[in-house]
Protein backbone atom coordinates (compact mmCIF):
# COMPACT_ATOMS: atom_id res chain seq x y z
CA UNK A 1 0.00 0.00 0.00
CA UNK A 2 2.85 2.40 0.74
CA UNK A 3 5.03 3.71 -2.07
CA UNK A 4 7.16 6.09 0.03
CA UNK A 5 9.14 5.45 3.23
CA UNK A 6 11.42 7.98 4.94
CA UNK A 7 14.04 7.02 7.54
CA UNK A 8 15.83 9.89 9.30
CA UNK A 9 18.68 9.70 11.80
CA UNK A 10 17.99 12.77 13.95
CA UNK A 11 20.60 15.05 15.60
CA UNK A 12 19.51 13.92 19.10
CA UNK A 13 20.27 10.26 18.28
CA UNK A 14 16.67 9.22 17.72
CA UNK A 15 15.27 7.74 14.50
CA UNK A 16 12.11 8.76 12.66
CA UNK A 17 10.35 6.38 10.25
CA UNK A 18 7.45 7.66 8.14
CA UNK A 19 5.36 5.86 5.51
CA UNK A 20 2.32 6.66 3.38
CA UNK A 21 0.62 3.29 3.86
CA UNK A 22 -2.78 2.62 5.39
CA UNK A 23 -1.81 3.76 8.88
CA UNK A 24 -1.79 1.61 12.01
CA UNK A 25 -5.39 0.68 13.01
CA UNK A 26 -6.89 3.05 15.60
CA UNK A 27 -10.25 1.47 16.50
CA UNK A 28 -10.82 0.02 19.95
CA UNK A 29 -9.68 -3.61 20.04
CA UNK A 30 -12.70 -5.70 21.05
CA UNK A 31 -10.84 -8.18 23.22
CA UNK A 32 -8.52 -5.70 24.94
CA UNK A 33 -10.71 -2.63 25.42
CA UNK A 34 -7.92 -0.30 24.25
CA UNK A 35 -6.97 1.06 20.84
CA UNK A 36 -5.60 -1.38 18.30
CA UNK A 37 -2.58 0.92 18.01
CA UNK A 38 -1.76 0.45 21.70
CA UNK A 39 -2.17 -3.33 21.37
CA UNK A 40 0.21 -3.40 18.40
CA UNK A 41 2.77 -1.20 20.16
CA UNK A 42 2.76 -2.99 23.52
CA UNK A 43 1.84 -6.64 23.00
CA UNK A 44 3.76 -9.40 21.24
CA UNK A 45 2.09 -11.47 18.51
CA UNK A 46 -0.55 -8.83 17.74
CA UNK A 47 0.39 -8.00 14.12
CA UNK A 48 -1.23 -10.36 11.63
CA UNK A 49 -4.19 -11.09 13.90
CA UNK A 50 -5.97 -7.98 12.63
CA UNK A 51 -5.97 -9.22 9.03
CA UNK A 52 -4.62 -12.64 8.11
CA UNK A 53 -3.91 -11.46 4.56
CA UNK A 54 -2.02 -8.29 5.52
CA UNK A 55 1.44 -9.73 5.70
CA UNK A 56 1.71 -12.23 2.85
CA UNK A 57 4.66 -10.41 1.34
CA UNK A 58 6.11 -8.48 4.26
CA UNK A 59 7.63 -9.13 7.66
CA UNK A 60 5.28 -8.60 10.57
CA UNK A 61 3.09 -11.70 10.67
CA UNK A 62 4.11 -12.52 14.23
CA UNK A 63 3.56 -9.00 15.54
CA UNK A 64 6.96 -8.80 17.21
CA UNK A 65 8.92 -6.03 15.47
CA UNK A 66 7.38 -2.71 16.48
CA UNK A 67 6.40 -3.85 20.00
CA UNK A 68 10.00 -4.94 20.64
CA UNK A 69 11.33 -1.62 19.30
CA UNK A 70 8.97 0.13 21.71
CA UNK A 71 9.96 -2.06 24.66
CA UNK A 72 13.66 -1.44 24.03
CA UNK A 73 13.30 2.33 23.59
CA UNK A 74 13.74 4.97 26.28
CA UNK A 75 10.86 6.80 24.60
CA UNK A 76 8.77 6.48 21.46
CA UNK A 77 6.33 8.86 19.79
CA UNK A 78 3.63 7.60 17.43
CA UNK A 79 1.61 9.61 14.94
CA UNK A 80 -1.02 8.01 12.70
CA UNK A 81 -2.84 9.51 9.72
CA UNK A 82 -5.95 7.47 9.01
CA UNK A 83 -9.47 8.16 7.68
CA UNK A 84 -8.90 11.93 7.64
CA UNK A 85 -7.84 12.11 11.28
CA UNK A 86 -4.44 12.48 12.95
CA UNK A 87 -3.84 10.41 16.08
CA UNK A 88 -0.92 10.64 18.50
CA UNK A 89 0.43 8.58 21.38
CA UNK A 90 3.68 8.43 23.35
CA UNK A 91 5.46 5.70 25.31
CA UNK A 92 8.20 5.52 27.93
CA UNK A 93 10.21 2.29 28.18
CA UNK A 94 7.44 0.49 26.31
CA UNK A 95 4.56 1.71 28.47
CA UNK A 96 1.85 4.05 27.20
CA UNK A 97 1.95 7.53 28.71
CA UNK A 98 -1.74 8.06 27.86
CA UNK A 99 -4.36 6.53 25.55
CA UNK A 100 -4.33 7.25 21.81
CA UNK A 101 -5.93 10.63 21.09
CA UNK A 102 -7.05 12.64 18.06
CA UNK A 103 -4.86 15.72 17.60
CA UNK A 104 -5.90 16.99 14.18
CA UNK A 105 -7.26 16.22 10.74
CA UNK A 106 -6.14 16.22 7.11
CA UNK A 107 -7.76 16.37 3.69
CA UNK A 108 -7.69 12.90 2.17
CA UNK A 109 -6.08 12.97 -1.28
CA UNK A 110 -4.07 10.07 -2.61
CA UNK A 111 -1.11 11.71 -4.34
CA UNK A 112 1.26 8.93 -5.44
CA UNK A 113 4.83 9.09 -4.18
CA UNK A 114 4.12 11.79 -1.57
CA UNK A 115 2.72 12.23 1.93
CA UNK A 116 0.21 14.82 0.71
CA UNK A 117 -3.29 13.83 1.75
CA UNK A 118 -2.12 10.28 2.42
CA UNK A 119 -2.76 8.00 5.36
CA UNK A 120 0.28 6.47 7.06
CA UNK A 121 2.30 6.13 10.23
CA UNK A 122 5.18 8.06 11.80
CA UNK A 123 7.33 6.66 14.60
CA UNK A 124 10.23 8.38 16.36
CA UNK A 125 12.18 6.41 18.96
CA UNK A 126 15.35 6.56 21.03
CA UNK A 127 17.05 3.28 22.04
CA UNK A 128 17.24 2.61 25.77
CA UNK A 129 20.69 3.00 27.32
CA UNK A 130 19.49 0.62 30.04
CA UNK A 131 19.43 -2.15 27.41
CA UNK A 132 22.14 -1.16 24.92
CA UNK A 133 25.70 -0.12 25.71
CA UNK A 134 25.88 1.64 22.32
CA UNK A 135 22.87 3.49 20.95
CA UNK A 136 24.43 5.11 17.87
CA UNK A 137 23.04 3.84 14.57
CA UNK A 138 25.43 2.82 11.80
CA UNK A 139 24.47 4.55 8.54
CA UNK A 140 26.15 1.92 6.36
CA UNK A 141 24.27 -0.96 8.00
CA UNK A 142 20.95 0.83 7.59
CA UNK A 143 21.66 1.73 3.97
CA UNK A 144 22.56 -1.89 3.15
CA UNK A 145 19.33 -3.23 4.65
CA UNK A 146 17.11 -0.52 3.18
CA UNK A 147 18.67 -1.07 -0.25
CA UNK A 148 17.70 -4.75 0.00
CA UNK A 149 14.14 -3.72 0.85
CA UNK A 150 14.03 -1.28 -2.08
CA UNK A 151 15.00 -4.08 -4.49
CA UNK A 152 12.59 -6.57 -2.90
CA UNK A 153 9.69 -4.09 -3.01
CA UNK A 154 9.95 -2.87 -6.58
CA UNK A 155 8.64 0.66 -7.06
CA UNK A 156 8.75 1.70 -3.39
CA UNK A 157 10.90 4.79 -2.78
CA UNK A 158 12.96 4.73 0.43
CA UNK A 159 14.62 7.98 1.53
CA UNK A 160 17.44 7.61 4.07
CA UNK A 161 18.74 10.79 5.72
CA UNK A 162 21.58 11.20 8.22
CA UNK A 163 20.99 14.55 9.94
CA UNK A 164 23.37 13.94 12.84
CA UNK A 165 26.20 16.03 11.41
CA UNK A 166 26.65 19.46 9.83
CA UNK A 167 26.85 17.87 6.38
CA UNK A 168 23.49 16.14 6.03
CA UNK A 169 23.62 12.96 3.92
CA UNK A 170 20.58 11.90 1.87
CA UNK A 171 20.29 8.72 -0.18
CA UNK A 172 17.30 7.74 -2.29
CA UNK A 173 16.79 4.01 -2.80
CA UNK A 174 14.31 3.24 -5.58
CA UNK A 175 14.38 0.35 -8.05
CA UNK A 176 11.70 -0.68 -10.52
CA UNK A 177 13.50 -3.79 -11.79
CA UNK A 178 12.92 -6.03 -8.77
CA UNK A 179 15.11 -9.10 -8.31
CA UNK A 180 16.56 -8.87 -11.81
CA UNK A 181 17.90 -5.40 -11.03
CA UNK A 182 19.08 -6.65 -7.62
CA UNK A 183 21.21 -9.34 -9.27
CA UNK A 184 22.65 -6.78 -11.70
CA UNK A 185 23.58 -4.57 -8.75
CA UNK A 186 25.29 -7.44 -6.93
CA UNK A 187 27.31 -8.29 -10.06
CA UNK A 188 27.97 -4.70 -11.13
CA UNK A 189 31.79 -5.05 -11.01
CA UNK A 190 31.92 -8.56 -12.49
CA UNK A 191 31.90 -9.83 -16.06
CA UNK A 192 28.63 -11.63 -16.88
CA UNK A 193 28.70 -14.89 -18.83
CA UNK A 194 25.20 -14.45 -20.24
CA UNK A 195 23.55 -11.31 -21.57
CA UNK A 196 20.99 -10.76 -18.81
CA UNK A 197 19.78 -12.48 -15.61
CA UNK A 198 17.32 -15.35 -15.75
CA UNK A 199 14.20 -14.27 -13.86
CA UNK A 200 11.38 -16.62 -12.84
CA UNK A 201 8.15 -15.74 -11.05
CA UNK A 202 5.32 -18.11 -10.15
CA UNK A 203 2.34 -18.22 -7.80
CA UNK A 204 0.48 -21.10 -6.20
CA UNK A 205 -2.11 -21.13 -3.41
CA UNK A 206 -1.65 -17.40 -2.91
CA UNK A 207 2.11 -17.69 -2.38
CA UNK A 208 4.46 -15.99 -4.83
CA UNK A 209 8.00 -17.22 -5.46
CA UNK A 210 10.57 -15.19 -7.38
CA UNK A 211 14.06 -16.23 -8.48
CA UNK A 212 16.74 -14.29 -10.37
CA UNK A 213 20.07 -15.85 -11.42
CA UNK A 214 23.11 -14.57 -13.28
CA UNK A 215 26.46 -16.20 -13.93
CA UNK A 216 29.76 -14.32 -13.99
CA UNK A 217 33.47 -15.07 -14.38
CA UNK A 218 34.27 -15.19 -10.65
CA UNK A 219 34.68 -18.35 -8.57
CA UNK A 220 32.66 -17.05 -5.65
CA UNK A 221 29.01 -18.06 -5.36
CA UNK A 222 26.66 -15.52 -3.82
CA UNK A 223 23.20 -16.87 -2.97
CA UNK A 224 20.72 -14.68 -1.10
CA UNK A 225 17.36 -15.94 0.16
CA UNK A 226 14.51 -13.84 1.54
CA UNK A 227 11.12 -14.80 2.95
CA UNK A 228 8.60 -11.97 3.35
CA UNK A 229 11.49 -9.50 2.92
CA UNK A 230 13.43 -11.11 5.79
CA UNK A 231 16.93 -12.44 5.00
CA UNK A 232 17.40 -16.19 5.44
CA UNK A 233 21.13 -16.21 6.10
CA UNK A 234 21.37 -20.01 5.97
CA UNK A 235 19.21 -20.26 2.84
CA UNK A 236 15.88 -22.05 2.69
CA UNK A 237 12.44 -20.55 3.22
Amino acid sequence: HADLVTVTLNPDGSVTVIDNGRGIPTDIHTGEGISAAEVIMTQLHAGGKFDQNSYKVSGGLHGVGVSVVNALSAWLKLKIRRNGQIFEMSFTHGNADAPLKVTGSYEQRKVAGTYEGRSGSEITFFPSTETFTMVEFDFGTLEHRLRELAFLNSGVRILLTDARHADVVRHELHYDGGLEEFVKYLDRVKKPLIEKPIAIKAERDGITVEVAMWWNDSYHENVLAFTNNIPQRDGGT
